[in-house]
């Protein structure tokens, strides 16, 4: 199988021509795609004792976006819509941007190590990220990795 390659650095955002970020599940068996996935990532976020987890994160990576909402103070939430493309291998670094429908004009850019994102989806519940991702995106705050180090040397975040 045969990835798209990043798009060159300072173009944008520019999702892949045919709509499909990581892979294209058109007559391929998602779960031969997955299966070698899940070890390569295991050591980056929490070994197999997480499998249920890494699976169905690295199951997202490979689909390329997640909406999700972010709970605000009260009663407030807004709905967003996180997309990445780049190489599904932990230390590869993915191009990501994060949308708000309700608010066209606020749109974030950044890269990150793939294992990162990976962390980020399996700590997510319901239809949140995990703290440590806003922390991260908008306070700059480096997040601990599943082996209590700072993972996010050389990550980005352009507002």
């Amino acid at each position: 199988m045969i990835f798209p390659p990043p798009p060159p650095p300072g173009d944008g955002f520019k999702p892949p021509a045919n709509g499909v970020a990581l892979f294209d599940s058109a007559g391929i068996d998602p779960a031969s795609i997955l299966e070698p996935l899940v070890p390569l990532f295991a050591p980056y976020c929490g070994g197999v004792t997480q499998q249920l987890l890494l699976e169905g994160a690295v199951g997202q990576l490979l689909m390329g976006e997640w909406n999700g909402e972010r709970r605000l103070e009260g009663d407030g939430v807004r709905a967003f819509s996180l997309r990445w493309h780049g190489e599904p291998a932990p230390l590869e670094t993915l191009r990501c941007e994060l949308q708000f429908p309700d608010l066209p004009a606020v749109r974030y850019e950044f890269t990150l190590p793939a294992y990162q994102l990976v962390l980020w989806l399996m700590q997510r519940h319901e239809h949140q990220l995990p703290v440590s991702f806003w922390r991260w995106l908008l306070l700059g705050e480096r997040p601990r990795s599943a082996s209590g180090a700072s993972p996010l040397d050389g990550a980005t975040a352009v507002a």
